[in-house]
């Protein structure tokens, strides 16, 4: 999963979430407040929990507004400024450079985050900045075995899978087992970040060609073509990485 945090976002990032959110709101003819909980990231962009409810008072207070405001898009905006100060940014957590990880003691699954934290003048995925990502994930890996040597598999989740330039810094098998992800969902922040520049703003040409086909969109569950870059999931032993990274 890509996680993109410090910088504030634009408007345009908004702009496109809702410009799809309508779209499937008009095409369902379903109310566009329940669209916005399940087709946006508004709920994790504004800072609430994993749990969606519809209840909770932010987002209860963010949907009223919503609906009585003559500017949808510039109450959603404004009200994720005031919001911001409020909300956790990746550097608050545990990380390592790039990367940062979840685990689950129920599967015994460690599942990988990424977040744009290179200060150099290159791309963080970069020929330039190979071995600072692997270096990164190798200290990583080393807690990783450490706090929980019972882990037994590594996930990924994220549109950054389809790169061979974020593949490579990983072991091969990891990059092979990618498979587009069929449930697609848009709750969460991953997918939404192919259209994010580090500064916060969006990828124009990506953006236009986004908002083109979700003009076109014909049938609802049709979203996912929208995207330039599909959602995959990859999948492999845990025991890949502690050998490619060389950890002992």
């Amino acid at each position: 999963m890509q996680i993109d945090t410090s910088p504030v976002y634009s408007k345009q990032f908004f702009e496109i979430q809702l410009a799809l959110a309508q779209k499937i709101a008009d095409l369902s003819q379903q109310p566009l407040g329940q669209i916005l909980l399940r087709f946006t990231a508004f709920y994790r962009i504004f800072g609430l929990d994993w749990s969606y409810d519809p209840a909770n008072p932010v987002w209860q207070a963010y949907i009223q507004g919503f609906q009585q405001a003559s500017d949808q898009l510039s109450f959603t905006y404004q009200f994720y400024l005031q919001r911001y100060p409020a909300i956790a940014k990746f550097t608050d957590e545990e990380h390592w450079g790039c990367f940062i990880y979840d685990y689950n003691p129920e599967t015994r699954v460690i599942h990988l985050h990424f977040s744009n934290q290179d200060t150099s003048i290159y791309g963080p995925l970069s020929h330039q900045r190979i071995d600072v990502r692997k270096s990164e994930l190798r200290m990583m890996f080393q807690q990783v075995r450490q706090r929980y040597p019972e882990a037994t598999l590594v996930q990924g989740g994220s549109w950054l899978y389809n790169w061979e330039s974020y593949k490579r810094l990983f072991p091969p098998a990891f990059g092979q087992s990618a498979q587009q992800d069929e449930a697609f969902t848009l709750t969460g922040r991953n997918v939404w970040g192919q259209f994010l520049q580090r500064n916060g703003g969006v990828h124009q040409e990506r953006m236009s060609l986004f908002l083109e086909r979700v003009s076109q969109l014909k049938k609802a569950e049709n979203y996912p073509q929208c995207f330039p870059y599909p959602n995959v999931r990859t999948e492999t032993p845990i025991q890949l990485f502690f050998e490619f990274y060389a950890i002992v």
